[in-house]
């Protein structure tokens, strides 16, 4: 969890050298460096730290010696010499050395530096009992994942504790969820509420959108859809991808509390989108395909589906295979759009299970697949109503196409009336071994629907079906059973017999029959 707040080498020794600026070097460095640092001068800083950090060995000159080789700042990139610099500081316990050779190899890859998850810990801890809050946001990190430590959310929580009131807004933000959740203390929904409110005051951009998020769905907090609306943005501002997305997506529609407004909704909305976040890539390829008074504009429409179906966002693969039905920016293109559509069914979108019917019953995707991948779409379609799926159904049916046996038969059951139209398509689908038509044409002679009531029958085909390990069938060959004289079970199980001995017979020959030369 805690890996999404660590950061490059480089980036860990700037943020942590920013805090220890004028005030602090002022008392302890000369002024020649403290002026140097200040301007950026980082040459005649590094020159002038080394000689001091080896000369009268002070942990802040070391510290700040190290954190400029390790950036490679004011001369050549020397990180394990910086490393090396930043141990002799933390063994000086200067605690901000500490913090940063924690997140050094809480990182690892540095100069070659193994991740080592309880050398940081033992620092974290040193600076820890020096009051750093930051320290003690990292060590809570460590002790709730178990990283290093043995995990205690206890512990955790006393450590996020003392980071939060200490001013750490990270540490706020992981105190209030430990509220929220009961996480190493009772639950408590005012507390969490609390903190979560400091944290976002703290300008945290996580805090910010779940403030926004509980103030706009009512979650723990009365319904304030205007303050939602301005933590939405806080947090939009201060980067966070999704928040940018419902922002945009508020403008997009507009609400109770925002008025429709065309660019700003594209403004938030691509920049969640550039950020990688895929509804707000759908949101803005429907806004350009001319929805919500947006100019209508094709080719961002296409670019920002494509997107979005690289994702695995379903909605966007089934619009963007709409696109190449359609011709809309691009040629028409039938076969891609039926990869699309599969694709996007995969994704989990059963409207392209319809779609991919529809055109199957229109007969134009018989050049792209074989008849059997479209048995399940077209029987959809045609549940839906579609004439033209249940006739290529019927067609592929009548041809002896197994899959479409079943499926018609199936189709025709969802009609008691049609029942025993459906017993000829169930009586080969079953002979041919498919499982679910054997289930279904047992409960038929098992009802007497669509043919003459028949327990042996019944009894033969639930009991090929639950050997083939078909659950309903099971229960229902011994509901059967209980109905039937012991002779009856005797002639229907020897039918069973007969049955899979011819179907072995079948396989037998067929595998030692001579194939002829094409």
């Amino acid at each position: 969890m805690f890996a999404r707040y660590l950061m490059s080498a480089a980036a860990l020794c700037i943020a942590l050298a920013a805090p220890l600026t004028a005030q602090q070097n002022a008392q302890t460095l000369p002024s020649e460096i403290t002026d140097a640092l200040g301007r950026g001068d980082f040459a005649t800083a590094r020159a002038a730290l080394a000689i001091l950090a080896k000369e009268d060995g002070s942990a802040l000159a070391q510290f700040h010696y190290g954190t400029l080789l390790l950036q490679g700042q004011g001369g050549p990139l020397a990180q394990a010499q910086g490393i090396d610099m930043l141990e002799q500081a933390a063994g000086q316990n200067h605690p901000t050395a500490s913090l940063l050779l924690a997140r050094v190899y809480l990182s690892g890859n540095v100069a070659g530096t193994p991740r080592n998850p309880e050398r940081a810990a033992a620092l974290l801890l040193a600076a820890t009992e020096q009051g750093n809050a930051e320290a003690q946001y990292y060590l809570g990190l460590l002790y709730q994942n178990g990283s290093g430590v043995e995990e205690s959310l206890e512990q955790a929580f006393v450590l996020f504790t003392s980071a939060a009131e200490n001013g750490n807004r990270d540490a706020q933000y992981e105190l209030s969820k430990a509220y929220a959740n009961g996480r190493g203390t009772d639950i408590d929904g005012v507390k969490a509420l609390h903190w979560l409110r400091v944290s976002a005051n703290s300008g945290l951009g996580d805090a910010q959108f779940f403030l926004a998020g509980a103030l706009d769905s009512g979650q723990g907090v009365p319904i304030d859809k205007v303050e939602a609306l301005g933590w939405y943005r806080r947090a939009a501002e201060n980067g966070i991808p999704i928040a940018q997305r419902i922002l945009g997506s508020k403008y997009l529609a507009g609400d109770d509390t925002t008025a429709p407004d065309p660019n700003e909704a594209l403004r938030w909305l691509t920049l969640a989108a550039e950020a990688g976040d895929p509804g707000a890539m759908y949101n803005l390829a429907v806004a350009y395909g001319g929805d919500h008074d947006v100019a209508r504009d094709d080719a961002k429409a296409l670019k920002w589906y494509t997107a979005g179906s690289k994702t695995g966002l379903a909605r966007s693969t089934y619009a963007l295979a709409q696109y190449y039905e359609l011709g809309r920016g691009l040629p028409v293109d039938i076969k891609q759009a039926a990869l699309l559509y599969r694709e996007a069914l995969k994704q989990g979108d059963d409207r392209a299970a319809l779609r991919l019917g529809y055109l199957t019953g229109q007969g134009v995707l018989d050049a792209y697949m074989p008849a059997h991948f479209g048995v399940n779409w077209t029987a959809a379609a045609a549940r839906e109503g579609d004439e033209d799926a249940k006739d290529w159904l019927r067609k592929q049916a009548d041809e002896g196409l197994r899959a479409a046996e079943a499926a018609f038969a199936l189709l025709l059951l969802d009609d008691p009336a049609q029942a025993a139209d459906a017993v000829p398509y169930l009586e080969r689908a079953a002979e041919a071994g498919e499982v679910s038509s054997q289930f279904e044409l047992g409960m038929l002679y098992m009802t007497g629907l669509g043919v003459t009531l028949d327990y042996i029958q019944a009894h033969i085909w639930l009991n090929i079906a639950a050997t083939s390990g078909h659950a309903k069938a099971v229960e229902n060959r011994e509901v059967l059973g209980n109905l039937m004289t012991p002779d009856q079970i005797s002639e229907a199980q020897t039918a069973v017999r007969v049955f899979f001995e011819t179907a072995s017979k079948r396989r037998t020959e067929a595998v030692a029959a001579p194939r002829s030369n094409p």
